[in-house]
């Protein structure tokens, strides 16, 4: 892993991570851990968390802690929060990478595939949000005597939008759906949270090289890149460094509520 920030940036924090068996998501908790801090990894497959947490750990980043969980599974998401308070007794922050395709034209669009889709960005983003608050920074706060807590500690949460909430992409009205609703969710949290000096906010991404979106092909991958500023599509690692940096409250203290363009020009906002 390549460090981006300053050696031990997140040490002794604790940072949940969903999608991580793969793509975006396990190169975030990559380079979280690289940076210092007790991942755990969210996925619902444990084989590709069990992978992912050994490479981890063989970088010689603290060894993750797997929690697999659906994340639309309400009871599965409560033990995986306890699963981290258990381990290690605070969470620092929360990335919200997981998530699904289902693509099909509206009159083809299956009802179940449009509930899955929303339900794993959606759903899954506000169950873990919900979780960590209710189960740890909500508490913090009460006994804080409903004071914001200005105890210096580093929190914060990131979802995932796409640059598709903005710009509509066809066969994905769920998808898109979801990430325009994680958007507003983003700014509602930010609110909310802002008691518990939780900084909330999300990165929209365009086309990044995933498992998801290589079922577009190549010459629709070639086509993606061709369309942005830069004449590429990104690489997981490229997200990665953008959460890194969304985390460090050194270079990010002062941003909350805010949905990040990293979409190498694809749309400009």
């Amino acid at each position: 892993m390549e460090r981006v920030l300053r050696e031990g940036a997140f040490r002794g924090e604790t940072h949940i991570v969903t999608g991580s068996g793969q793509g975006i998501g396990q190169a975030v908790a990559a380079d979280l851990a690289g940076h210092g801090a007790q991942v755990v990894l969210v996925d619902l497959d444990e084989g590709r968390l069990k992978d992912a947490s050994a490479e981890i750990a063989e970088s010689g980043a603290p060894a993750p802690i797997v929690a697999a969980a659906n994340v639309t599974d309400e009871e599965a998401v409560k033990r995986a929060v306890a699963t981290a308070l258990e381990a290690t007794g605070q969470v620092n922050g929360v990335v919200n990478c997981a998530g699904i395709t289902r693509d099909a034209r509206i009159p083809k669009k299956s009802y179940e595939d449009f509930k899955l889709v929303l339900a794993v960005h959606l759903h899954g983003t506000f169950l873990f949000t919900r979780e960590v608050a209710a189960q740890h920074w909500h508490p913090l706060f009460k006994q804080n005597g409903n004071q914001p807590l200005d105890d210096g500690v580093n929190r914060f949460i990131v979802n995932f939008s796409s640059v598709s909430a903005r710009n509509g992409n066809i066969g994905q009205i769920d998808y898109t759906a979801a990430k325009g609703a994680i958007e507003a969710v983003t700014r509602t949290t930010a609110r909310e949270f802002s008691g518990y000096r939780v900084r909330v906010n999300a990165i929209a991404p365009g086309p990044v090289n995933t498992p998801m979106l290589a079922s577009v092909g190549e010459a629709g991958i070639r086509a993606m890149g061709a369309a942005t500023l830069v004449g590429r599509i990104a690489e997981p690692e490229e997200m990665a460094h953008v959460i890194c940096v969304l985390a460090d409250p050194r270079i990010s203290g002062y941003i909350t509520g805010q949905v990040l363009q990293v979409n190498g020009g694809l749309y400009l906002a």
